[in-house]
Parts: structure tokens; C-alpha cells; sequence
């Protein structure tokens, strides 16, 4: 095991992280994690059901959260790749997951280590994949359910973090995909998650899990296996390496028994077959559309069956998987709708039954990629198709004009808030064959002894026309998209964001501050300097009494790491590290 560390800055002293007797005893029932209490924080996105990210507690509020300070600092002692996760609080306890797949758990007043689990991992899966980290973990009746880089679902026991069962869910051995993101605790018959992989000519899925035993009750193959609509958009058999899969969890829709996920893009990332390529008999590694990868997907709870669809990035050209962005429900004259903010740099409501596309529109500002989704055809229009060996200009950059990093709405402002990258890249696709200039992974499908990744171009980030790269934090109506107010950095942000009832919103940048502002204008009301970039989530608690406000900080993961490729001049010297900061008032 490796040591934590503990700050306990409110005594100025430091004490080493060893186990601590367990003083609180975390009740993660079904019915607590379907039914958060206001004081935990029970799921990725706060509650499994509505992906608000928004804390009901007012105990810190914008008339006295200048007086916001430290109370203590959790270090796991491994920063590798920084730190990505958003930690959950569950009835006065804290549950942190740490690259690759380390899960922790602290008290959440004192920041005391209780207990740790390092898995014996797969070393050579873990040396050679792409997602070697997590991006978080699931609590529910009784145990913490962890997804694993080398492809295992563990369930440890929640009060002494002992093994309660562990099961190779995905053959990472040949297939190099396993589990980055959070699970979904759904109930105390289905636990939901599915294997990344959109880099790896492997054959995505999503499983449903039962949660006392780990056994598959269902999958939900991404690239269409069974399903003769979906494999009529793919060129012969390219489905069965065509990628997909996902990396990050989705939203329950208790009303309608499904659950939205975003699917990754198809493999390779891209494709020498320029405007021909949506025909699934063009001449292409992935001919056709690619049906579900770079889509959203609802599944229905019991069966995993596909109730609706809807392709973000048809034969996706640019690397927008729908895997990143929030699935957000929310009520609108009656009717639920969901929000998803896309990789491609739209926000895409539906209706929440249906599907049917409600509004589609640009949240960014730099996009060249289309002129927009024509709700009266549902086709994309004007897509830019780059061609093999040209250097073409695409607007956002491969990491998106929205990232993992998710954004929050508040019932109280009724706004929905996001950080936008404003970034392009250069991109070159490889012509058939492959080319010896590809930024990453083999130059041609390669899945034997075991999957190498596929990505087939180069790409090189850069500023948008006549600026330089910059984010946005902006504030809209979900449905509508107008604009209430907006926030411009020079540095692309990487933190969740966060809301609360006490009339703030919560962001963390890229240059180590935590800072508060007023929900309704945005003006900036506290700051505080964490010493390193943020790259996970922001959340709030209670416990005896007291509000906390928790900050995954720690520069890293990809996308971190070129926003500070970009702007080495800005950040200067920043390493990678890994710390959980933790606020209260004074």
C-alpha cells in the first residue's frame, strides 16, 4: 500500500496517513443512492438520476464564502497522471479513486485515511494502454464498486475496503481497453458500466452488472452486433474492430426505465476516405456512418436494448466521441428533457422519451467542422471531411470543445453552466496504407498478440483563427442556449463544475486556483490558490453540522497536458501531483 498524507491544517499539523479507526459508519443502501440526502454527495454527478452536479446546502453562501479556508488536504502519495476523479460522500464518509485504480477512503471532517485498496494489476496492460487512470468510482448497499485498467469489476465491502467479489469483466489481455470511468449504481439489481476502447480496433460495450454477484446480466454492443440497422452502416465485417464502447457514466431515467450513456468514436479515430466516407461501400478501414459510436444511446434497465439514438458525429471525422458531457434531465413546461454538451461543441436536448431532437445548438464559439443540425431533416450539414495527406484546419481540437470536465445546472438560476474550449488542430490523415508521420499508435489495424492502438493521423494543436486558445465558462437556458452571462480565461479550465443552493458555482483552472462565484452574474466572490491544475471534480457535504467543499486538484491526464502544451509560457514549471483539498468556513 502506498501512504496517503493528511494535512490537518486547522491544527497546523501534518500526520502521516495510517489507518484511522473508523468512526464513521457510511450508509450507502439502494435507497439512500437512489434518494440522495441532501448532505452526500452519492454519485459521479452528485445523484444518479438528474446529472445536475448542484448541491442543495446553503451553509456557505455569497455572503460568507470569503471566508472560506482549508480544513484539511489528502495526498495518495501517486500522481500519476495527475489526479482525474470526482470523489463521492456518503453519510460523513469519502471514497477516492486514484490512477490507475486505487480506491481510498477518508473521513470527511478530518481527512483521516480509514482505508485503502491497490489492486495487483496486469503490469503490461497497464504499461501499454492509453487509459491506464480512472475517472472515479460507484458506492451502493454496502460496497464501492471500482472498474479497473486491466478490465476487472471489483466490489470492496465499504467499511473495511476488503474484496467482496472481483470479476474480468473485459479480456484487457488481448483487447488493451478496460475501465476508466464511474459506474452507475441503478438499484440493488443492476449496477451499469462500459469498457473504453475508442482507440483500439476492438468490439465496444456497455454491461448491465448485477451488484451482489459482478455476474453480466446484459451487454450493449456499441458497434451494432444483432442489430441489422446499425451493421447496415458498416463496410462488411469493420464493425467487429470498430471501436466505440464508453468512458464515462451515464444518467438514470427512472420514469422511462433507461439510462443515457455517450458512445465512443469508432476505430481507427480517422479515415483516409474524405466525403466518400458515410457510403458503407466506399473504399475506407470504417465505411458508413458507424452505428452507435460517437452517439448518444438510451438503454432500457432491464434488457439493454436500444430505445433511441442519436449520432453526434456521423463516420465521425474529427475524434468527437459522445463519451464526454453530462446526460442532464431536467423538467421543461411538463416535459423531460436531457441535455448533453458533445465533444463536437454543441449542447443536443432531447426529449428525454423519445429522442427527439429538441434544440442543437453551438456552445462554442471557434467550430468549422458544420453549419449546424437542421432539426427539420436531422442531418448534420456542411460537415467538413478532411483528406488523406492534406493538412486541413479542424475546429475544436481532438480533446472537443467540451471535455469530461462536467458542467452543473442549478434549479434555483435555471441555468446550465460549461466550460467551452476554444482550440483547433492541425490534422493530417494518414492515405491508405498508413504513414510514418501518425502522432500515436500503429500504422495499420493491428490485434494480434493484442489490440495496439489505431488512431491513423497526425494532429497539432493549435489557436483558433485570430485568437489564441482560451475557454469559456458560460451560462445558458439548457434549452433555448441563450446566454446569460459568460467568463472568458486565457487558459483552458479542466475542473467539474459546481453549483449550490447558497448561490454560488464552483470552478477550479488550469493554473491551481479554486474559485467561487455568484451563480446569477458570475461575478468572482473567493479564490484560493491550490498550487497545481485541476483536471477532476468539485463537490459538497455535510457532516455534524458542517458544510464542506472537497477539490480534486492535481495537474495531468491528456487533455491537461495539452492545454499546457499550449501555453507553457503561461504556466510555467507546473508537475504533475495528485491532492484532495477540502474547505469549510473559518
Amino acid at each position: 500500500m502506498k501512504l496517503g498524507q493528511v494535512l490537518q491544517l486547522t491544527a497546523l499539523t501534518a500526520v502521516m496517513g495510517t489507518f484511522a479507526a473508523t468512526s464513521a459508519v457510511a450508509d450507502t443502501n439502494s435507497a439512500r443512492i437512489r434518494n440522495c440526502p441532501d448532505s452526500d454527495w452519492c454519485h459521479y454527478h452528485r445523484t444518479v438520476d438528474k446529472g445536475w452536479r448542484h448541491s442543495p446546502l446553503a451553509q456557505i453562501n455569497t455572503n460568507n464564502v470569503s471566508g472560506l479556508r482549508p480544513a484539511w488536504i489528502f495526498q495518495p502519495g501517486h500522481e500519476r497522471m495527475g489526479l482525474h476523479s470526482t470523489p463521492l460522500a456518503v453519510d460523513g464518509a469519502v471514497y477516492l479513486a486514484t490512477n490507475p485504480s486505487t480506491v481510498w477512503k477518508v473521513d470527511g471532517a478530518t481527512g483521516d485515511r480509514l482505508w485503502a485498496w491497490e489492486p495487483e494489476m496486469d503490469e503490461a496492460v497497464v504499461a501499454r494502454s492509453f487509459f491506464s487512470h480512472t475517472r472515479g468510482l460507484s458506492v451502493g448497499d454496502g460496497r464501492v464498486y471500482m472498474g479497473t485498467a486491466d478490465g476487472h469489476l471489483v466490489a470492496l465491502d465499504e467499511m473495511s475496503g476488503e474484496v467482496v467479489w472481483d470479476k474480468q469483466i473485459v479480456d484487457s489481455s488481448r483487447e488493451t481497453a478496460g475501465f476508466s470511468g464511474a459506474g452507475t449504481f441503478v438499484s440493488s439489481d443492476l449496477f451499469q458500466i462500459c469498457q473504453n476502447g475508442g482507440e483500439y480496433p476492438v468490439e465496444g460495450k456497455c454491461y448491465g452488472i448485477d451488484p451482489s454477484n459482478g455476474d453480466i446480466k446484459w451487454t450493449f454492443y456499441t458497434t451494432g452486433r444483432g442489430d441489422d440497422h446499425a451493421l447496415s452502416t458498416w463496410g462488411g465485417d469493420t464493425w467487429k474492430w470498430g471501436g466505440g464502447g464508453a468512458w464515462q457514466p451515464g444518467t438514470v431515467d427512472y420514469a422511462n426505465n433507461q439510462i443515457f450513456i455517450g458512445t465512443g468514436n469508432p476505430n481507427p479515430d480517422y479515415d483516409y476516405c474524405g466525403d466518400t466516407c458515410r457510403d458503407p461501400n466506399a473504399d475506407a478501414i470504417r465505411p458508413g456512418d458507424n452505428l452507435y459510436t460517437s452517439s448518444t444511446i438510451a438503454l432500457d434497465l432491464d434488457t439493454g436494448s436500444l430505445n433511441w439514438y442519436f449520432q453526434e458525429a456521423p463516420s465521425d471525422p474529427y475524434d468527437y466521441d459522445a463519451s464526454p458531457g453530462e446526460y442532464v434531465i431536467i423538467n421543461e413546461d411538463g416535459r423531460s428533457v436531457v441535455l448533453h454538451p458533445g465533444k463536437n461543441g454543441f449542447n443536443h436536448v432531447h426529449d428525454a422519451k423519445t429522442g427527439q431532437p429538441i434544440n442543437v445548438y453551438a456552445d462554442m464559439k471557434n467550430q468549422n467542422w458544420t453549419s449546424g443540425f437542421n432539426l427539420e431533416t436531422g442531418q448534420w450539414e456542411n460537415m467538413l471531411w478532411p483528406k488523406a495527406g492534406e493538412k486541413t484546419l479542424v475546429c475544436p481540437a481532438i480533446d472537443g470543445g467540451h471535455s469530461w470536465n462536467a458542467g452543473s445546472y442549478s434549479p434555483d438560476t435555471g441555468l446550465f453552466y460549461r466550460v467551452t474550449q476554444e482550440w483547433c488542430m492541425w490534422l493530417t490523415v494518414a492515405p491508405k496504407g498508413g504513414a510514418d508521420y501518425i502522432t500515436a499508435g500503429s500504422e495499420v489495424r493491428t490485434t494480434e498478440p493484442f489490440a495496439q492502438a489505431y488512431m491513423a493521423a497526425e494532429w497539432i494543436g493549435t489557436d483558433p483563427p485570430g485568437d489564441t486558445n482560451h475557454g469559456f465558462l458560460t451560462a445558458r437556458d439548457p434549452v433555448s442556449g441563450d446566454l446569460a452571462w459568460e467568463k472568458r480565461y486565457d487558459i483552458i479550465p479542466h475542473s467539474a463544475l459546481m453549483s449550490t443552493a447558497g448561490g454560488l458555482l464552483f470552478n477550479a483552472t488550469s493554473d491551481g486556483y479554486v474559485e467561487a462565484m455568484d451563480a446569477a452574474s458570475g461575478a468572482l466572490l473567493w479564490r484560493f490558490n491550490n498550487g497545481s491544475g485541476h483536471n477532476g471534480g468539485i463537490i459538497s457535504y455535510e457532516v455534524g453540522g458542517t458544510q464542506y467543499v472537497s477539490v480534486a486538484s492535481g495537474h495531468g491526464s491528456y487533455v491537461g497536458r495539452a492545454v499546457h502544451g499550449l501555453n507553457s509560457e503561461k504556466a510555467v514549471n507546473f508537475q504533475e501531483s495528485a491532492v484532495l483539498v477540502t474547505f469549510a468556513l473559518d
